[in-house]
């Protein structure tokens, strides 16, 4: 073998080397990314389009929120624990974050349309704060937008209630990038207001 091949099987051999601690490297990274996070990781593509009523009446795209991060969870106003304490969490997160809130946008979409009307949701969401943003719509427009976002209710029956029934429902809140991407999902077990704060500022 001349020294021409020598030289080139040289080359080949480091280049093959280099490209598997890259390989290594990256994978190391992104483990390490991971464990970053607070939040599951979520990595379901970009969060699909929809178009609702706001607790304003006016009508709202996912697509209006693009350039903020957006902290979407799916509720109803007579929900008598889960939602309200959620809400409450989100409230504490947005306050923790301070002037970093004004690029963070917290939506909660109703899965109890029937009563859930634009005025309902006014004196509701609002009262966790003021830039809240409570959705509505026809039931089929919200059985769109649950089926898109993988999010699971139905009506459950009470006897002797007042509310006449409740709603079973996914209670885990997502968050979107300001890029319009899913990033990460908080069950129910991972609702550490600062956690989850310090998460937004790592995407923002």
């Amino acid at each position: 073998m001349n020294r021409k091949k020598i030289y080139y099987a040289l080359v080949t051999v480091l280049v093959l080397i280099a490209i598997g601690w890259g390989i290594i490297l990256f994978v190391l990274f992104m483990e390490k990314s991971r464990a970053d996070f607070y939040g599951n990781l979520y990595d379901k593509g970009r969060a699909p389009e929809f178009s609702l009523t706001d607790h304003n009446g006016n009508r709202v795209k996912m697509s209006d929120f693009k350039g903020k991060a957006v902290l979407l969870f799916f509720g109803y106003t007579k929900c008598p624990d889960i939602c309200p304490v959620t809400m409450g969490t989100l409230k504490t997160v947005t306050d923790s974050l301070g002037e970093d809130s004004a690029n963070v946008q917290v939506l909660f979409i109703t899965i109890d349309p029937e009563r859930d009307n634009q005025e309902k949701l006014k004196s509701y969401v609002p009262y966790f704060s003021e830039s809240f943003i409570g959705l509505t719509g026809t039931p089929e427009e919200i059985d769109k937008v649950a089926d898109d976002y993988n999010a699971f209710y139905m009506k459950e029956e009470v006897v002797e209630s007042e509310s006449g029934y409740l709603m079973g429902h996914t209670s885990s809140v997502y968050l979107v990038n300001p890029k319009g991407k899913f990033v990460l999902r908080y069950p129910q077990n991972r609702m550490d207001p600062l956690r989850i704060a310090e998460d937004i500022r790592n995407i923002l």
